[in-house]
């Protein structure tokens, strides 16, 4: 059991360090989009140095700043997840993790991920805008590996709620 022990413990510290560092995300995402604004001359002229005087510099800012919007809609949905999984560890270590607020809770993950999935569409969809525009961005492929996993988190989270009506059943006739 010891080994679990430590499984769980370092599970717990690596979800924190994970909402600490989001967290930190977040407030970057918010601050570059705030600073985007009086720095905006700046950007167009390092914008126009790179890919010349036919970009749409417009269009580019638009882009860039969605890009930010994206990151802190994305940092909202993590946020969602790994506060939702501490929770999860918290009844693990208390020895009680079939329970019907953890199947709502790996169902409220499940739906985020879900959102995940449509944000990474969302990133799909930014790819060829800035193709578009010709300004470089990082290639997207789909994530079916991420699709999945939602489904899986929504059987598990089924799962989770008849393990806890089961144990509850068990328990009245006792």
């Amino acid at each position: 059991m010891g080994g679990h022990d430590r499984i769980l413990s370092a599970s717990r510290v690596t979800v924190r360090v994970f909402l600490l560092v989001n967290l930190v995300c977040i407030v970057g995402f918010v601050a570059a989009i705030l600073l985007s604004f009086p720095v905006d001359g700046w950007i167009v002229a390092r914008l126009v140095r790179k890919y010349g005087p036919a970009l749409n510099v417009r269009g580019a800012m638009l882009a860039l700043r969605m890009v930010m919007v994206w990151g802190v809609v994305a940092g909202a949905v993590l946020h969602r997840i790994f506060t939702q999984l501490l929770a999860i560890l918290a009844t693990v270590r208390r020895g009680d993790p079939f329970t019907t607020a953890n199947a709502g809770r790996l169902r409220a993950i499940a739906w985020a991920m879900l959102a995940l999935q449509g944000l990474d569409l969302v990133q799909g969809a930014m790819t060829a805008w800035f193709a578009a525009l010709h300004v470089q961005f990082v290639s997207w492929s789909p994530a079916f590996g991420g699709w999945i996993a939602v489904l899986l988190l929504f059987v598990l989270a089924q799962v989770f709620a008849r393990g806890a009506e089961m144990r509850d059943e068990l328990a009245a006739t006792v």
